[in-house]
């Protein structure tokens, strides 16, 4: 009796990633996972075989300043940004950098870059809500978190955090219009 067996082409064929890919994909399943020294260390190694992809810069950048290393961080968000001035990732590290040095004017500056270039992104959203809620701008904070939530997916938990920060955000502008 013979076994049936299904041609080639109908298996999904094998997902082949170049080398600095790999290297780059388990960087971010490290970075998932709060392993900040092993996601530069994969980083550093998907740079040295591919330094012209901006979203490795870009990524790195985000790992360096997750572990305050700023001035590192922003250099790679720039040399990120020399090579594809699109790299929206890139503008959002600067953002949460700005953000982190309570320079709220440049974080919303660079948060703004990054929602032009990811209009779908929800994070940059909330981010820059916050930004403006910190700059005093609670309307401003209000319209980006109200954008924000029908973004996020049934299930993210970001949602609920978006959520407290819409609820805080209003009460403050309804003060705000009770004072002003």
């Amino acid at each position: 009796m013979s076994q049936s067996v299904s041609p080639p082409s109908a298996r999904p064929a094998p997902r082949r990633l170049a080398l600095p890919d790999r290297y780059y994909e388990r960087a971010l399943d490290h970075f998932a996972k709060e392993r900040l020294n092993l996601a530069l260390a994969d980083l550093d190694e998907a740079i040295a075989l591919n330094p012209r992809k901006a979203e490795y810069y870009a990524t790195r950048g985000l790992v360096l300043l997750l572990s305050e290393w700023h001035a590192d961080a922003e250099a790679d968000f720039a040399q990120a940004l020399r090579l594809d001035p699109a790299q929206w990732l890139a503008y959002y590290g600067r953002g949460m950098l700005a953000f982190q040095e309570g320079n709220f004017a440049a974080a919303i500056d660079q948060f703004s870059r990054a929602q032009r270039l990811a209009p779908q992104r929800p994070e940059i959203y909330i981010y820059r809500a916050v930004a403006f809620y910190r700059a005093g701008n609670v309307r401003e904070a209000v319209a980006d978190l109200q954008v924000a939530l029908p973004l996020f997916a049934p299930r993210d938990s970001r949602r609920e955090v978006a959520q407290r920060w819409l609820e805080l955000c209003q009460r403050a502008a309804g003060a705000d219009s009770l004072t002003g």
